[in-house]
């Protein structure tokens, strides 16, 4: 999936270490496979769940080719940008790419393929909800060369599954996963969701324990954010039910942070938890700043200092490529300010932090300039550790990581004021 970002909800900072192991995941050598990523927004659903506000609809076959027809049109112009290079990622993410027929997944692998290179060895990574996972669609996804699959299951707790209007039940994501290992699928993911309205510790557990059963190497853990339009966000910002108190929240983390790190699973970023050199390797591209190109509604891009983003309807985008347009809804140049921005806030939410060895030396040198001095004094006030080649948020602080990143912020800009420099 592409790289979602909660907000952390503030609690107090007196919490322990949330994973044992190696604090300072995810490895060296899953940064460095991380250079140059392909997103694919697949944005068909058979039914929307009451938490999402991503790009999706119902699939149909009309639906279907129209978002072909537009893919046709927007990869050669993505792919001119991106000539010569080899991808070390390629990530199909929606809605439900696994809702796709294995005929049009088919279709879909071999348009790219006309278009864009993958490096060898490269990571493909396809999201599946368990209820479409089938022998057909497993043979077409391995012949296609996805190597990786990101399941979504989100609980097995089935007033939990209702709540949030997943249509499996909680025996369907094991299943799923025993499936895709008898057809060679090495590397698996699961999606957990916490924080929700009536989530509560006892079931939490269970999940998690359900989760570990399966023998996974990796798991995101999301906490809820209502968002406005989505059926169980506007239930909440009405008031017409309650999100657990932030330190309840706080205490389902730091729960999960523990029975992972005993599993032997490394905190690798915030919401992220893997086996040792289980990483994905398509969301570091995002978190490290590489360049990546994306395709299909919603889509952002990054590519050669220009920061892009495609309309998020499904019609809206197909209508601009149709009449001659690039399908962008918004087009930016970065700025030594925006980079650096950028590299701080994605950076300390991973387990090793902000570390120069990751940037290039000009780069490394816009984000010294700019918040060096923020950074030392978060440092001296607890807010962030120094690290041998950089800072990360210390571990009794993971769950207020947005805490600590806001605070490097608002100082940082401080001090700009202070000097009498323009914040832009």
């Amino acid at each position: 999936m592409e790289s979602h970002l909660p907000a952390d909800p503030l609690t107090r900072a007196s919490r322990g270490a949330t994973a044992s192991g190696d604090a300072f995941a995810p490895g060296r050598a899953a940064r460095d496979a991380a250079r140059h990523g392909l997103y694919v927004h697949v944005p068909f659903c058979r039914t929307r769940c009451t938490y999402c506000d991503f790009s999706s609809g119902e699939k149909s076959p009309a639906a279907v080719e129209r978002w072909f027809a537009a893919l046709e049109k927007e990869a050669p112009r993505r792919a001119a940008a991106a000539a010569g290079v080899r991808f070390d990622s390629l990530f199909f993410g929606g809605g439900t790419p696994s809702a796709l027929a294995a005929r049009d997944f088919a279709r879909l692998r071999a348009l790219l393929a006309a278009y864009f290179t993958l490096a060898d060895g490269a990571e493909v990574t396809l999201e599946a909800n368990p209820e479409t996972v089938d022998e057909r669609r497993l043979e077409t996804w391995a012949a296609a060369g996805v190597n990786r699959l990101s399941m979504g299951a989100q609980s097995f707790a089935p007033e939990e599954l209702a709540v949030l209007g997943r249509i499996h039940d909680a025996a369907r994501p094991p299943e799923a996963i025993a499936r895709a290992r008898a057809h060679g699928f090495t590397r698996v993911s699961l999606d957990l969701m916490f924080g929700f309205p009536g989530h509560r510790m006892d079931p939490w557990r269970a999940s998690v324990e359900r989760a570990l059963e399966t023998g996974i190497e990796h798991l995101s853990a999301y906490c809820f954010i209502p968002e406005a339009g989505t059926p169980l966000g506007d239930a909440v910002l009405d008031g017409r039910v309650a999100l657990p108190e932030p330190e309840a929240q706080a205490d389902l983390y730091a729960w999960l942070g523990e029975k992972l790190g005993a599993a032997g699973f490394q905190n690798y970023e915030t919401s992220n938890f893997c086996r040792p050199g289980a990483e994905c390797r398509h969301n570091l591209v995002y978190w490290l700043r590489r360049p990546y190109v994306g395709l299909g509604p919603s889509a952002h891009g990054l590519w050669n200092g220009v920061r892009t983003a495609n309309h998020y309807a499904l019609g809206r985008w197909a209508l601009d490529l149709e009449h001659g347009g690039s399908g962008e809804s918004e087009r930016e140049v970065e700025c030594a300010d925006s980079r650096a921005r950028e590299s701080v806030l994605l950076a300390l939410r991973l387990g090793c932090g902000l570390e120069a060895r990751d940037f290039a030396e000009d780069a490394w040198g816009e984000i010294d300039a700019r918040y060096g001095a923020a950074l030392e004094a978060a440092t001296r006030a607890g807010r962030l550790e120094r690290t041998r080649d950089g800072w990360r948020v210390p571990p009794s602080l993971r769950f207020v990581a947005d805490d600590a990143i806001a605070w490097v912020e608002a100082r940082s800009r401080a001090a700009d004021l202070t000097l009498g420099a323009p914040a832009a």
